[in-house]
């Protein structure tokens, strides 16, 4: 199953590069397959697939993270090295703070240069909050997720009844007389303002629905980092026991 989704994937890559949505695919496609290799173990043939994503496609910085993993997987951590730096300094810390700074501590560990390791690891225990803090907000995320899903609710049933009032008019429109010409206005104007009512009801639909995405997205996140700081304190306990080590 696995190697007919490969062989289908690496199919996709021949395509001519023409129009954007294609550069778009292929993109796409070396990116679904380095994780592919990588879950597979075989992480050279993940790493080139990883580096071959455009620097200017939206799914780079996923690319570069997933060549660092790739990369300390092969205990090549001078080069994870150079693709979390690069991460980190050029992309959404929001997104890819906690886990580039973890695994450049991780890389630095492993080359013995402690003092940089337990830089990174504090850097996370210092840039984030506690567990206890997250805790609170990820309730109070909650609540702001679940305002917004009501919104939602109440919005899609606007629409709705717009909608029917907009059908209704359209249907009346036809069975005035044509000699009703005052009446016939005054519908034509009502249904112009139903129209423009559902235009307005569609996009704050929309806003609604984008915020839920991000806020779940936060979410995610802000879960997530209870264990980051977890783990950056565990680090900094390590890189100072290593360093005090006897050589």
């Amino acid at each position: 199953m696995v190697n007919k989704a490969v062989t289908a994937l690496r199919k996709l890559l021949t395509l001519p590069l023409i129009r954007p949505e294609q550069r778009d695919v292929v993109n796409n496609t070396n990116l679904t397959l380095g994780y592919i290799y990588y879950e597979l173990g075989y992480y050279p043939e993940a790493l080139t697939h990883f580096r071959r994503v455009n620097p200017e496609h939206e799914t780079f910085p996923q690319a570069l993270l997933a060549n660092s993993w790739a990369a300390i997987k092969q205990n090549d951590f001078q080069t994870a090295v150079i693709t979390l730096n690069e991460l980190i300094k050029n992309y959404d810390e929001a997104q890819y703070g906690e886990e580039g700074h973890f695994l450049l501590g991780q890389c630095y560990l492993q080359m013995g240069l402690y003092d940089f390791a337990f830089k990174e690891y504090d850097f996370i225990s210092q840039r984030y909050p506690e567990a206890s803090n997250i805790a609170e907000r990820v309730s109070e995320l909650q609540i702001g997720l679940r305002e917004q899903e009501q919104l939602m609710e109440k919005l899609k049933v606007q629409l709705l009844v717009l909608e029917s009032k907009l059908l209704t008019k359209i249907n009346l429109d036809k069975t005035v007389p044509k000699y009703i010409k005052e009446e016939h206005d005054r519908l034509s104007r009502q249904q112009d303002q139903l129209i423009e009512n559902i235009v307005t009801e569609r996009k704050l639909f929309e806003e609604a629905s984008q915020n839920i995405e991000l806020m779940q997205q936060e979410l995610e996140r802000k879960e997530s980092r209870k264990h980051w700081h977890a783990y950056a304190e565990y680090g900094k306990a390590r890189a100072l026991f290593l360093k005090g080590m006897p050589k």
